[in-house]
């Protein structure tokens, strides 16, 4: 059993993944109601707004609130590209909060596997050109095989999970269950098509992570995100993973 184990490892590494999570491409029974939906097990859940902080104009209106206004939460991550894909297009892709919570989503993918989460940034952000500026970073944070994080901080396998709510250094990155992640509405006015919001979180001395995005159609894409994916604090013990 040990060598079958072992066996299974050493594939999952030679398709690029890190063997803290697989990818799974099985298709699952599947639903949306209201504010939430549904794969298999999985749920996904939206909740709160984003209070408008500009008029017409671009005139500041209001102050940024202290604290967060709108959640995503997710009973686990999406485990390959057909979830995550039917997940944004039918459901959190459809608003801007929904859209901008599976960053941290994308991002865990890619750290499983590279060849997949590369497929749901080009989805997410709309395009190849998007896209890359995202994968071209995360290559290089994300562990391959033969690294050693613990000899090189720069590696942060645990970057995703520094987006989600309750997880932070100090306790290995280990967020709350559901998995959360925390937004506000971004103190940056619009600028043509292009709007941004802020991901509230604990892994970085700054709580507020800046997300632009830009409406396609009934979507909304992420045009860019380097504060979801800049170094983030030195992890404090062993990061468990997420589901």
């Amino acid at each position: 059993m040990k060598r079958i184990l072992l066996f299974a490892l050493a594939l999952a590494i030679a398709a690029g993944c890190d063997g803290l999570g697989a990818i799974d491409e099985t298709t699952r029974e599947w639903s949306v109601n209201d504010n939430s939906m549904t794969w298999g097990v999985h749920e996904y859940t939206i909740k709160g707004s984003l209070p408008a902080l500009f008029n017409d104009k671009g005139e500041m209106i209001a102050d940024v609130p202290s604290q967060p206004t709108a959640w995503v939460t997710f009973t686990h991550n999406p485990e390959g590209y057909k979830e995550f894909s039917t997940v944004y297009n039918e459901f959190l892709g459809k608003s801007p909060i929904g859209a901008a919570a599976m960053v941290p989503m994308a991002m865990e993918i890619y750290g499983r596997n590279r060849a997949t989460g590369e497929k749901c940034f080009q989805l997410l952000c709309g395009s190849q050109a998007s896209a890359n500026t995202i994968i071209r970073i995360l290559d290089t944070k994300m562990p391959r095989p033969g690294d050693n994080p613990a000899a090189d901080t720069y590696l942060q396998r645990y970057l995703p999970a520094a987006l989600l709510k309750g997880a932070s250094a100090e306790n290995a990155y280990t967020p709350d269950e559901p998995y959360t992640v925390q937004m506000l509405p971004s103190a940056i006015a619009p600028s043509g098509a292009f709007f941004n919001l802020y991901i509230y979180c604990e892994g970085w001395d700054t709580y507020l992570r800046t997300v632009e995005l830009k409406k396609n159609g009934n979507l909304y894409n992420i045009a860019q995100c380097p504060a979801c994916y800049s170094q983030c604090k030195i992890i404090k013990g062993e990061w468990g993973g997420l589901r």
